[in-house]
């Protein structure tokens, strides 16, 4: 009986939270229960227990790099990014992020996630724990920000998977 070697290349990356990362998400989990307690209220429990739930359920936790897609995994729904299209891969640099506007996610509630806007980049999707890791993958139809642990293991991994282009 032979071995058979799986056609999909996939590689997996963790993604870990960045300092400010932790101290926010603390704070928040802490302070709705301490309001909580004090007010005697169930509704404001249970609305901070939604609240933080919900902001850790779409938080990153890895990125699976396969055949023409990176998989950001999450506790509830998986979110795939085609490779189709992609025109620049590298790490980010500062001028990247400057003006930067949250649209509609969190800005350091179990991460940075969700839209975005910043003056070079324009309209962009972050899946980040960590802003010390950060890469960014401009497609023609999307531009989004990834901070795998292994940023050179990701770099080299997306790459790979990316469909050659045609001359």
């Amino acid at each position: 009986m032979a071995d058979t070697v799986p056609s999909n290349r996939a590689d997996h990356f963790a993604a870990s939270y960045d300092l400010t990362t932790k101290i926010i998400s603390a704070v928040v989990i802490v302070f709705p229960l301490i309001v909580g307690a004090v007010v005697h209220n169930i509704f404001i429990g249970g609305l901070a227990f939604l609240i933080v739930f919900f902001a850790f359920a779409y938080s990153p936790k890895a990125y699976v790099v396969s055949d023409r897609a990176i998989e950001v995994e999450r506790l509830i729904s998986n979110v795939q990014v085609p490779l189709e299209d992609v025109r620049e891969t590298r790490r980010i640099n500062t001028d990247d992020l400057r003006g930067c506007i949250r649209l509609w996610g969190s800005g350091g509630l179990f991460g940075y996630y969700g839209l975005f806007r910043t003056a070079r980049l324009g309209r962009c999707t972050w899946y980040v724990t960590n802003r010390k890791n950060v890469v960014v993958i401009i497609a023609q139809s999307k531009t989004t920000l990834y901070s795998p642990d292994d940023v050179d293991g990701f770099l080299e991994a997306m790459r790979a998977a990316m469909p050659a282009r045609e001359a």
